[in-house]
């Protein structure tokens, strides 16, 4: 293998993971974006209650509150299928956690032996 096939072969490698850390940053991000959905609608479901609690409901209040409920459903199962993608793709790569070392007791030094 030549220089500049060895050279050629490399640049694809960069490229290709250049391009999986791209993705990878698209999916985190499109997960926040998801997690920011779901903090928005529960205020506005916290709204509505408070609104019914309070003795003003909106005419549409158990519609909406069905329809927020599952929008919030919807987007937290996909939060946790790419939550779940994100572990099993860097699974591989993750190297597992060492435990710590047990030290054993010290007997004191200076105490005489009877």
């Amino acid at each position: 293998m030549s220089l500049l096939d060895k050279a050629k072969e490399l640049g694809q490698k960069g490229a290709e993971k250049a391009k999986e850390l791209g993705q990878a940053g698209q999916d985190k991000f499109d997960t926040m974006k998801a997690e920011k959905k779901v903090k928005d609608l529960k205020e506005e479901l916290g709204g509505i209650v408070y609104a019914q609690r309070s003795g003003n409901p909106p005419e549409n209040a158990d519609a909406e509150v069905d329809r927020i409920v599952a929008e919030i459903t919807t987007l937290e199962a996909s939060i946790a299928e790419a939550s779940a993608a994100a572990e099993s793709t860097d699974a591989p790569a993750a190297a597992p956690a060492a435990a710590p070392a047990e030290t054993p007791a010290a007997a004191p030094a200076d105490t005489p032996a009877e």
